[in-house]
């Protein structure tokens, strides 16, 4: 399952967005923002102190800072108006996520062709024979290799730890450019590829695998553009 804050509205008609340019992004402490986002009609000194000459951009987009805090996943965008509080706000999910992308947009492409190969990795793994068991060269998927044909096992390792997230991989082994997969057939996700919570996994075999090592040196996974729903609060609304 995957978590997340979201702005949740009683039988809208549909969805009003607004497009948006992160002019500023405006860090605090873990404290102050938490301070800030159930206080956000409160004058605070850093709107101040960031006032934008115009509201609107030269395409009419809406500028606005991005309020980000220390150990928070989560951010809110800020439009001021010319006034000293967030006038119009919106809450941005998984804020540090999006401006690591912005940062690095070879990340976010690096990113899609993984997750293209570990996609197309995992439906040959559970098309395979009936035993759940089918080899697979990864010589095939070039970005995992150099141009001299050395395997790049940093790649390697990203997939084979992405695999271990996926419901219908029981287990890897990896023998030299050849990946055996070991699938659970009564494993199933549904169209975002999450699993059904419903369903439990097979014991894996006692002997150690790729995916056990993996299983042991990865820490635990963190819990997770240009429109946003921005709306102007009313001085009774005071939080987000």
């Amino acid at each position: 399952m995957l978590y997340a804050k979201a702005d949740f509205r009683r039988k809208e008609a549909e969805i009003e967005t607004t497009d948006c340019v992160v002019e500023k992004v405006i860090r605090l402490s873990g404290a102050e923002f938490d301070h800030f986002s159930r206080n956000l009609l409160r004058d605070s000194d850093f709107i101040r102190d960031n006032q934008f000459d115009t509201t609107h951009d030269a395409e009419g987009r809406t500028r606005c800072m991005l309020i980000v805090g220390e150990g928070r996943r989560d951010g809110i965008l800020v439009s001021s108006g010319g006034y000293d509080y967030a006038r119009y706000s919106a809450i941005m999910p998984n804020a540090e996520d999006f401006l690591t992308i912005g940062r690095y947009p070879a990340l976010a492409e690096l990113n899609k062709k993984l997750t293209a190969i570990v996609d197309i990795i995992a439906e040959q793994g559970a098309a395979g024979n009936p035993e759940g068991r089918v080899a697979i060269d990864l010589q095939d998927h070039e970005v995992l290799y150099e141009v001299d044909n050395t395997p790049n096992t940093t790649l390697i390792d990203t997939v084979l730890a992405m695999l271990d997230d996926r419901p219908e991989v029981k287990d890897v082994e990896l023998d030299g450019n050849e990946l055996i997969i070991y699938s659970e057939p009564e494993a199933v996700s549904n169209a975002e590829g999450l699993a059904d919570p419903t369903t439990t996994l097979a014991d894996k075999d006692e002997k150690t695998s790729v995916l056990d090592l993996i299983k042991a040196s990865r820490k635990a996974p963190s819990q997770p553009g240009k429109d946003a729903p921005f709306r102007r609060k009313n001085r009774n609304e005071a939080e987000l």
